[in-house]
């Protein structure tokens, strides 16, 4: 489709876009290092890392590097894990017999 435009007038400058804040948004040293212990605990429990990389969605290779990971790897993690995310950043042990999303104990 042809698209009709008008040229610059004389003197007109380009008005220059306005970027976005690129804060980083990566997990806190304190988080990854809950993280990784996390891949550990979560890996042993589905019987390898590499059992654990199929049920994430990775390639068997990703979990055994000790790169940063995102929040976007946690929240799989988490979920892979049966935890709420909140739970897996903050290092609260997971209670058994409760629900792992409310936290409420027993049967109703």
């Amino acid at each position: 489709m042809l698209r009709l435009v008008h040229p610059r007038k004389e003197g007109q400058e380009k008005v220059a876009r306005r970027r976005h804040d690129r804060t980083n948004h990566n997990p806190t040293p304190e988080e990854q290092k809950r993280i990784h212990a996390a891949i550990k605990n979560v890996a042993r429990a589905y019987g390898g890392r590499d059992v654990l990389a199929a049920v994430m969605g990775f390639a068997k290779g990703t979990l055994y590097s000790r790169e940063t990971r995102s929040y976007g790897f946690a929240y799989l993690l988490a979920r892979a894990a049966g935890i709420t995310i909140e739970q897996l950043l903050s290092g609260q042990p997971h209670a058994v017999g409760s629900c792992p999303l409310c936290g409420r104990k027993g049967a109703r």
